[in-house]
């Protein structure tokens, strides 16, 4: 029987961990995402707070430059303090952009949640080729190209 156990264990260690797909995948989309449902907002956005198509479309630039900011400084700080951490920081920045968010008395707090929104959701990619990376060492095999097209598709 332990020649069995031995043997299974030895067949995960060379297969990519099955747990870290959804993940990864989802941590990844978040941004694209939020770009998307962005656009069909901007409208009844600015009717709501009765303010120009100029300044809502603050609410897309504001994403669009915390994430250009973000996702380099976010990889390196994944390199020295590990994917884990960041992946959770940058996961109560997402919850804490949408309290704003609900509660936001004017378009401003609406940039200042959408700029929280992009550092948060910035930290998936880099996390998640950190991962593959990890695992690819740990298996000793390449990255796993099914993964990397998942995760680049979005």
């Amino acid at each position: 029987m332990s020649i069995f156990s031995n043997n299974r264990k030895a067949t995960n260690k060379n297969h990519f961990n099955q747990k870290l797909i959804a993940p990864m995948v989802l941590g990844s989309i978040l941004n694209p995402i939020n770009s998307s449902i962005i656009s069909v907002a901007l409208i009844p956005i600015g009717q709501a707070f009765d303010v120009l198509s100029s300044q809502t479309a603050w609410l897309v630039s504001a994403l669009y430059l915390a994430t250009a900011i973000g996702q380099p400084v976010v990889g390196k700080l994944i390199d020295i303090f590990g994917p884990r951490l960041l992946f959770l920081i940058a996961a109560s920045l997402v919850g804490i952009s949408s309290l704003i968010a609900i509660f936001s008395p004017n378009i401003w707090w609406l940039v200042i949640a959408r700029v929280l929104l992009g550092f948060g959701t910035c930290a998936g990619y880099p996390a998640s080729m950190y991962l593959i990376r990890r695992e690819a060492e740990r298996t000793g095999e390449e990255s796993s190209t099914s993964i990397l097209t998942l995760i680049s598709d979005f």
